[in-house]
């Protein structure tokens, strides 16, 4: 999870059955004890950790079928920003982000008729200042 690359979340597997999660913010809480040489910081990494010491498991995740309001939910209550999308099977099927569900509200509210935006407007509004502290 290099600064070049935009990719925040990563879920872990083992063979095709999710086991955790491993986040660019679990990987930058490691930066203030790491070596300031790039190469030395590396081996340091390397020889000190495993992915499965840095990932957060078990992994928290919804079904295909659950709403996006249920996984809201679940990343409100977790302090999380991404969640894997799993069969009942535990087998990883794709990830959601906050980014998604926020792409898919505005668009949402974009496609709406005007009345409508309002109308989602004011609820939004009045969610916020209820769970603002949140």
């Amino acid at each position: 999870m290099r600064a070049q690359y935009p990719v925040h979340h990563l879920p872990v597997v083992r063979g095709a059955t999710l086991v955790g999660m491993l986040s660019s913010a679990d990987v930058m809480k490691l930066e203030s004890f790491l070596p300031k040489n790039g190469k030395a910081s590396r081996e340091y990494l390397d020889q000190r950790f495993r992915i499965d010491m840095l990932m957060r498991h078990p992994a928290i995740s919804v079904l295909p079928h659950q709403s996006v309001e249920d996984a809201a939910r679940l990343m409100v209550t977790h302090a999380i920003h991404a969640l894997p999308v799993v069969n009942s099977q535990d087998q990883l099927l794709g990830i959601v982000t906050t980014t998604d569900m926020m792409q898919a509200a505005l668009e949402a509210a974009l496609s709406a008729p005007t009345g409508r935006i309002a109308r989602t407007a004011s609820a939004t509004d009045a969610s916020l200042s209820r769970h603002g502290a949140e």
